[in-house]
């Protein structure tokens, strides 16, 4: 059970979820991949032992020390993408990032002015944007590489239609 569930308010129940976006890894895996190139170039160097060659391991040292880097910074975005929550529920919005820095945003239906959608190329394409959302008052969170912006805004739309109206008697023209 995440964060989401265990914070519904009584009645409340989740309409649409989702998470960070596998995009995280892209830098991560470059670093890797750029540590595991020097690392193979300065192992097909071969030759006697001498001031070059000792130059040559000190770099295939730091190639490994950046791909150690690089997945370090992974495991980093692993944690981040694991404990995202972006949820919309029949009353509020909700935001969550992070596991030992939690950071969250809860906003009513009946308070979020607008939600904008960024998305490059490349979002669109691998399904992943920019969430903008601006609340009463001058609120503003982005939350960034957010999986499905698109549907989550939606959703957002729907669910402040259909459940974050305010109650009260139906006006006719």
């Amino acid at each position: 059970m995440g964060y989401v569930e265990r914070h519904l308010l009584p009645g409340e129940r989740v309409l649409y979820k989702t998470r960070l976006h596998w995009v995280l890894f892209a830098r991560p895996v470059l670093v890797i991949l750029i540590g595991a190139g020097l690392w193979v170039a300065v192992q097909r160097m071969g030759g006697p032992m001498d001031a070059q060659t000792a130059a040559a391991r000190w770099a295939g040292w730091i190639g490994l020390g950046i791909m150690a880097i690089g997945v370090l910074w992974g495991f980093v975005h692993w944690v981040e993408l694991r404990t995202s929550e972006f949820a919309v529920t029949t009353t509020r919005v909700i935001f969550k990032v992070g596991l030992v820095a939690r950071y969250t945003t809860e906003l009513l239906l009946t308070k979020v002015e607008s939600i904008a959608v960024q998305q490059t190329l490349t979002g669109r394409l691998l399904g992943y944007g920019d969430l903008t959302v601006i609340g009463t008052g001058g609120t503003r969170e982005v939350f960034r590489r957010v999986r499905d912006p698109i549907t989550f805004r939606n959703y957002v739309q729907q669910a402040s239609t259909t459940h974050g109206a305010p109650a009260g008697p139906e006006r006719r023209p």
